[in-house]
Protein backbone atom coordinates (compact mmCIF):
# COMPACT_ATOMS: atom_id res chain seq x y z
CA UNK A 1 0.00 0.00 0.00
CA UNK A 2 3.00 2.30 0.34
CA UNK A 3 3.23 3.05 -3.37
CA UNK A 4 -0.53 3.62 -3.61
CA UNK A 5 -0.40 6.12 -0.74
CA UNK A 6 2.56 7.78 -2.48
CA UNK A 7 0.58 8.15 -5.70
CA UNK A 8 -2.90 9.05 -4.38
CA UNK A 9 -3.95 11.70 -1.85
CA UNK A 10 -6.54 9.35 -0.29
CA UNK A 11 -5.96 7.77 3.12
CA UNK A 12 -7.85 5.12 5.09
CA UNK A 13 -10.73 4.80 5.52
CA UNK A 14 -11.28 6.46 2.11
CA UNK A 15 -8.44 4.71 0.31
CA UNK A 16 -10.34 2.07 -1.65
CA UNK A 17 -7.35 0.31 -3.27
CA UNK A 18 -5.02 -1.93 -1.25
CA UNK A 19 -2.78 -3.49 -3.88
CA UNK A 20 -1.85 -3.21 -7.53
CA UNK A 21 -1.98 -6.71 -8.97
CA UNK A 22 -0.99 -6.03 -12.55
CA UNK A 23 -0.23 -3.14 -14.88
CA UNK A 24 0.09 -3.38 -18.65
CA UNK A 25 1.30 -0.27 -20.47
CA UNK A 26 0.99 0.60 -24.13
CA UNK A 27 -1.65 2.44 -26.11
CA UNK A 28 -4.52 0.88 -24.14
CA UNK A 29 -3.05 0.47 -20.64
CA UNK A 30 -4.76 -1.75 -18.07
CA UNK A 31 -4.53 -1.77 -14.29
CA UNK A 32 -5.74 -4.59 -12.05
CA UNK A 33 -6.00 -3.88 -8.34
CA UNK A 34 -7.84 -5.22 -5.29
CA UNK A 35 -9.19 -4.55 -1.83
CA UNK A 36 -10.37 -6.97 0.83
CA UNK A 37 -13.62 -5.97 2.52
CA UNK A 38 -13.20 -6.36 6.29
CA UNK A 39 -15.69 -6.34 9.16
CA UNK A 40 -13.52 -3.72 10.89
CA UNK A 41 -14.30 -1.08 8.23
CA UNK A 42 -15.72 2.09 9.85
CA UNK A 43 -18.77 1.94 7.57
CA UNK A 44 -19.83 -1.27 9.36
CA UNK A 45 -19.51 0.17 12.88
CA UNK A 46 -22.64 -0.78 14.80
CA UNK A 47 -24.21 -2.47 11.78
CA UNK A 48 -25.96 -5.82 11.95
CA UNK A 49 -25.38 -8.62 9.41
CA UNK A 50 -25.72 -9.05 6.53
CA UNK A 51 -23.03 -6.48 5.82
CA UNK A 52 -22.73 -5.16 2.26
CA UNK A 53 -20.06 -2.82 0.95
CA UNK A 54 -21.71 0.45 -0.18
CA UNK A 55 -22.06 0.78 -3.96
CA UNK A 56 -20.60 4.28 -3.87
CA UNK A 57 -17.40 2.80 -2.38
CA UNK A 58 -17.15 0.35 -5.29
CA UNK A 59 -17.42 3.25 -7.73
CA UNK A 60 -14.93 5.32 -5.72
CA UNK A 61 -12.46 2.41 -5.84
CA UNK A 62 -12.83 2.24 -9.61
CA UNK A 63 -12.24 5.98 -9.81
CA UNK A 64 -9.10 5.72 -7.68
CA UNK A 65 -7.85 2.94 -9.97
CA UNK A 66 -8.44 5.22 -12.98
CA UNK A 67 -6.32 7.93 -11.32
CA UNK A 68 -3.59 5.40 -10.58
CA UNK A 69 -3.61 4.09 -14.14
CA UNK A 70 -3.44 7.54 -15.73
CA UNK A 71 -0.61 8.62 -13.42
CA UNK A 72 1.41 5.43 -13.88
CA UNK A 73 0.90 5.41 -17.66
CA UNK A 74 1.94 9.06 -18.04
CA UNK A 75 5.01 8.65 -15.84
CA UNK A 76 6.00 5.45 -17.64
CA UNK A 77 5.83 7.17 -21.03
CA UNK A 78 7.90 10.11 -19.81
CA UNK A 79 10.41 7.81 -18.13
CA UNK A 80 10.79 5.65 -21.26
CA UNK A 81 11.27 8.76 -23.42
CA UNK A 82 14.02 10.10 -21.14
CA UNK A 83 16.00 6.91 -20.55
CA UNK A 84 17.71 4.43 -22.82
CA UNK A 85 16.94 1.29 -20.79
CA UNK A 86 13.26 1.05 -19.97
CA UNK A 87 12.72 -0.68 -16.65
CA UNK A 88 9.67 -2.90 -16.28
CA UNK A 89 7.37 -0.71 -14.22
CA UNK A 90 4.76 -3.46 -14.02
CA UNK A 91 7.19 -5.72 -12.16
CA UNK A 92 8.16 -2.92 -9.80
CA UNK A 93 4.51 -2.06 -9.04
CA UNK A 94 3.44 -5.62 -8.33
CA UNK A 95 6.51 -6.33 -6.18
CA UNK A 96 5.95 -3.50 -3.69
CA UNK A 97 2.56 -3.91 -2.09
CA UNK A 98 2.66 -7.62 -1.38
CA UNK A 99 6.16 -7.73 0.06
CA UNK A 100 7.08 -5.18 2.70
CA UNK A 101 10.74 -6.14 2.37
CA UNK A 102 11.06 -5.28 -1.33
CA UNK A 103 12.73 -1.91 -0.73
CA UNK A 104 14.51 -1.92 -4.09
CA UNK A 105 11.24 -1.91 -6.05
CA UNK A 106 9.75 0.80 -3.84
CA UNK A 107 12.86 2.99 -4.07
CA UNK A 108 13.05 2.61 -7.87
CA UNK A 109 9.39 3.61 -8.20
CA UNK A 110 9.94 6.69 -6.03
CA UNK A 111 12.86 7.64 -8.29
CA UNK A 112 10.83 7.11 -11.46
CA UNK A 113 7.73 8.97 -10.26
CA UNK A 114 9.67 11.65 -8.42
CA UNK A 115 7.30 14.42 -7.39
CA UNK A 116 4.73 13.52 -10.04
CA UNK A 117 2.05 12.55 -7.55
CA UNK A 118 -1.39 13.85 -6.68
CA UNK A 119 -0.38 14.37 -3.04
CA UNK A 120 -0.82 18.14 -2.96
CA UNK A 121 -3.98 20.19 -2.98
CA UNK A 122 -2.69 22.27 -5.92
CA UNK A 123 -2.59 19.23 -8.21
CA UNK A 124 -6.16 18.41 -9.05
CA UNK A 125 -7.74 15.58 -11.00
CA UNK A 126 -11.46 14.88 -10.92
CA UNK A 127 -14.19 12.72 -12.36
CA UNK A 128 -15.83 14.30 -15.40
CA UNK A 129 -18.37 11.55 -16.06
CA UNK A 130 -19.37 8.33 -14.31
CA UNK A 131 -21.57 5.79 -16.04
CA UNK A 132 -21.21 2.72 -13.84
CA UNK A 133 -23.87 0.13 -13.08
CA UNK A 134 -23.60 -1.83 -9.84
CA UNK A 135 -25.22 -5.21 -10.55
CA UNK A 136 -24.41 -7.23 -7.42
CA UNK A 137 -23.51 -6.81 -3.76
CA UNK A 138 -20.13 -7.23 -2.13
CA UNK A 139 -20.08 -8.79 1.32
CA UNK A 140 -17.70 -8.68 4.24
CA UNK A 141 -14.79 -11.08 3.78
CA UNK A 142 -14.82 -10.89 -0.01
CA UNK A 143 -11.95 -9.75 -2.21
CA UNK A 144 -13.05 -6.92 -4.49
CA UNK A 145 -11.06 -6.93 -7.73
CA UNK A 146 -10.84 -3.86 -9.95
CA UNK A 147 -9.95 -3.74 -13.64
CA UNK A 148 -9.63 -0.42 -15.46
CA UNK A 149 -8.53 0.14 -19.05
CA UNK A 150 -7.73 3.54 -20.50
CA UNK A 151 -9.51 3.51 -23.86
CA UNK A 152 -9.23 7.13 -25.02
CA UNK A 153 -7.11 10.19 -24.25
CA UNK A 154 -7.96 13.67 -25.51
CA UNK A 155 -5.78 16.41 -24.07
CA UNK A 156 -6.71 16.56 -20.38
CA UNK A 157 -9.54 13.98 -20.57
CA UNK A 158 -9.14 10.22 -20.23
CA UNK A 159 -11.87 7.63 -20.76
CA UNK A 160 -11.74 4.30 -18.95
CA UNK A 161 -13.66 1.04 -19.28
CA UNK A 162 -14.09 -0.17 -15.69
CA UNK A 163 -15.13 -3.38 -14.00
CA UNK A 164 -15.27 -4.62 -10.42
CA UNK A 165 -15.71 -8.28 -9.56
CA UNK A 166 -15.67 -10.80 -6.74
CA UNK A 167 -14.17 -14.12 -7.77
CA UNK A 168 -15.24 -14.13 -11.41
CA UNK A 169 -18.67 -12.53 -10.87
CA UNK A 170 -18.93 -8.95 -12.15
CA UNK A 171 -20.42 -6.66 -9.49
CA UNK A 172 -20.04 -3.34 -11.36
CA UNK A 173 -19.13 -2.23 -14.89
CA UNK A 174 -19.22 0.85 -17.07
CA UNK A 175 -17.15 3.86 -18.07
CA UNK A 176 -15.47 6.70 -16.21
CA UNK A 177 -14.06 9.88 -17.74
CA UNK A 178 -11.45 11.70 -15.72
CA UNK A 179 -10.34 15.31 -16.18
CA UNK A 180 -7.02 16.78 -15.20
CA UNK A 181 -7.75 20.35 -14.07
CA UNK A 182 -4.13 21.31 -13.62
CA UNK A 183 -1.01 19.84 -15.14
CA UNK A 184 0.07 17.74 -12.14
CA UNK A 185 2.38 15.49 -14.15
Amino acid sequence: MKIIEFLLPHRPPFLMVEAIIDYVGGDAPILNAERTIRRSEPVFSGAEPPLHWPSVYIIEGLGQCCSLLRLIWTCERRYAANTSGAENISNLLTNTDGAEDNYYALERLFEIFGNRTMNTASRIGMLASVDVEVVSRVRVGELLEYKVEQTHVLENLSRFAVQASVDTQVVAHGTIVGAQLENYL
